[in-house]
């Protein structure tokens, strides 16, 4: 792995993946339209994994900037 930064941020935005999953499961059953909201939800937080996944990935092949 080269660069550690990148591959920490990717962790972090799956854990916030995870959390905006587990918040939208929290407040869908006080909608009118519960499975509606869970897609979106779904999406949204599947979105954010993706996206750090994608960092976790690209941290082995990017290699910091050099320190001045």
């Amino acid at each position: 792995m080269k660069n550690k930064r990148m591959a920490f941020g990717g962790l972090v935005a799956i854990a916030l993946g995870a959390a905006v999953f587990i918040g939208i499961r929290n407040i869908a059953g006080g909608s009118n339209d519960p499975a509606e909201v869970m897609r979106i939800g779904g999406q949204a937080g599947g979105a954010i994994a993706g996206i750090g996944v994608a960092l976790i990935a690209m941290s082995f092949f990017i290699a910091p900037r050099p320190k001045r």
